[in-house]
């Protein structure tokens, strides 16, 4: 879902590359999606576990992650985005 009037789109957009941090090592992937419309906190979520995370990204490995804001490097070899 492309934001539209959603309550951030700051960050990466949808075709990005990005990096994050998976298992000790840094790994890379193009965002496929972005949940910025679906994020609720605990309290209006009704539990306190499996929380929706903001993106999911398609790794070069194949597998799908799905990440928030603070999993994502701020730089892609050494240039900040």
């Amino acid at each position: 879902m492309v934001a539209a009037g959603s309550n951030t789109n700051s960050g990466p957009a949808i075709g990005d590359e990005v990096q994050l941090r998976r298992g000790g090592e840094v790994v890379s992937g193009i965002v496929v999606e972005d949940y910025s419309d679906q994020l609720v906190s605990g309290p209006a979520l009704g539990r306190d576990w499996a929380h929706p995370h903001r993106w999911a990204v398609a790794l070069n490995s194949g597998e799908l992650a799905f990440v928030d804001d603070g999993d994502l490097l701020t730089e892609i070899d050494g240039k900040k985005r």
